[in-house]
This record gives C-alpha cells, structure tokens and sequence, in this order.
C-alpha cells in the first residue's frame, strides 16, 4: 500500500517532469514571435495570470498582505531573470548561453545540501554526473552560429544565477503558501517588475495581435504551466532534485524545434540526448533525505 510519503514524492517527481515537457515548448514559441522581447515577456506573465485570478473568483479564496511578501521576492527575480535572459541572448550565441544555463542544476545541487540540509544518494551524484556528460555532447553538438560576446556570456551568468536563486527563494516560498496563491503573486510581480523595462526600450506598451497574439497565448498556457507544476513540484520534493531534472529541458528543448520546426539532430547530439534521458530516468526512480514537507497544492 502507497504511504502518504510516497504519495508526495510521486506527485512531485511528475510535476517536475511534466514542467519540462511544457518548459521546452518555450523556444519553439519565441522563434516564431515578431513583437519586441520586453512586450512579449510582459504580456505573456499578465495572460499567465487569467486562469488563476479567475481560480480565485470560483473558489471564493482571498489573498492576505503576508502572502505578498512571501512572494514578492520571487517575483521580482523572476522578472529579472527573464529580462536578462532575453538580453544575454542578443549579446551571444545560443550555444553558449545554453551551456552555461546547464550549471544551473549543480548550484541548486550545492544550496540544497548547505542551506536544505539535503543529502543525495550516492547514486544520484553519479547520474548527475553522467547527465551533465550528455548535456555537454548534446550542446556541442548543436549549431553554434551566433556572435558570442564577452558581455553576453556574462550576462548569460547573471541569467543562471538569478534562475537559481528565484529556484532557492520559491522553494522557501512554498513552506508558507500554496502553490496556486504563490504563481498568481508571483506573475504579479515580475510583470510590475518588467514594465519599467518595456517603457524604457518601447514608445508607449505595445499591443499584441494577430499571430504575436496567439503565441503570447500559447506561451503563458504551455510554458506558463510548466512553471506552476514547478512550483508545485518545490512543496513535495527536494530542491536537489528539481534542479537536477530540470537538465532535461537542454535535449527535450531540441527534440521539439526538430519535430515543429525541422531544425536538425546530429548524430552525437542524439547521443547525448539518450545519455541525458536515461540519466534523468535513473535519478527520477530515486530521491533525497531529510526533505521539509511544505503546504499542499
């Protein structure tokens, strides 16, 4: 018979896999937007939030000023990070913007253990170990075109720290909200905290239409979703192991601007995709110590 523990951990170790699967959709959707980077962001975190705010209204649920503040952080890093990242990309090649976003795993690796108190199998070291091998063959393998640039690689830092960061700030998020009451505050947030970015680079807020429209849609449902089942996934898993999972989005990110948009697959790419699956298959059967369990939902 499945125990309460077990329960979670399989409620979490889906969310974090399913987050990817909808995550990776994200590039498929930029490559095909023609509206300015900061309006895309911005539209796309306030459409985010039309499902929850009506989920609210339904449910009758109210939010308290204390829930803004255990959100307000998250928030504000989240938008950061999404306007650096978009900066970073423009400054340097998406090869390397992309293997540098691969580290982001081992430092949530490192603040799990000295700041969650989390303490991963042995095994899991060496699956992480042979991911990140595959991560590395898949992303050298991958088209390198591109002007990579000084500033670019370092703004493309900034983008993995801020990531890791907003990854640690959710995870304490969650000990005291739910995960519903968290992505709602949290949209809120980063889209205030990316305004003043879209009125500094644009002449008034642009207005979506037509197919920018519909991608901005499809971005706040598919990606957007993936991010709640992320932060859902923080209330019943370690830190360790949604970071480590989430290397997978560096090959399922490919396979789909393969499948949707034809961009080719080499043969070591291929390779080093399978390397990553299976390794991420392997650490997803097993999980961490001395997890906190934090509020449903």
């Amino acid at each position: 018979m499945i125990n309460e523990e077990q329960k979670n951990l399989g409620l979490g170790r889906g969310a974090a896999l399913s987050a990817i699967a909808l995550l990776s959709f994200g590039p498929v959707i930029v490559k095909q937007v023609g509206i300015a980077a900061t309006a895309f962001v911005f539209w796309r975190l306030l459409f985010a939030t039309v499902p929850l705010v009506i989920y609210f209204i339904i449910s009758g649920r109210r939010v308290a000023r204390s829930d803004f503040r255990h959100a307000a952080l998250g928030g504000i890093v989240f938008g950061l990070n999404l306007i650096i990242g978009v900066l970073a990309l423009r400054r340097t090649s998406a090869l390397h913007h992309m293997l540098i976003m691969s580290f982001q795993p081992l430092a949530v690796l490192l603040i799990g253990i000295r700041f969650f108190g989390e303490r991963p199998r042995l095994s899991i070291y060496v699956f992480a170990t042979s991911a990140f091998v595959g991560v590395g063959l898949t992303l050298t393998a991958a088209d390198a075109s591109g002007v990579a640039t000084t500033s670019g690689n370092m703004l493309s830092v900034l983008a993995m720290m801020l990531f890791t960061l907003y990854f640690t700030i959710s995870k304490q998020a969650r000990t005291k909200l739910d995960s519903p009451t968290y992505q709602l505050l949290l949209l809120l947030v980063a889209a205030g905290t990316v305004l003043p970015f879209l009125i500094a680079s644009e002449v008034g807020i642009p207005i979506p239409s037509g197919k920018d429209l519909w991608l901005i849609i499809a971005m706040a449902f598919i990606p957007g979703t993936g991010h709640f089942l992320t932060n859902f996934a923080h209330g019943h898993i370690s830190l360790t192991l949604v970071g480590l999972l989430n290397l997978g989005f560096t090959v399922t990110a490919p396979l789909y601007t393969w499948l949707f948009l034809g961009e080719r697959i080499g043969g070591t790419q291929a390779v080093g995709t399978g390397i990553v699956i299976g390794s991420l298959a392997m650490i997803a059967r097993r999980t961490t110590t001395a997890h906190k369990e934090e509020p449903a939902g």
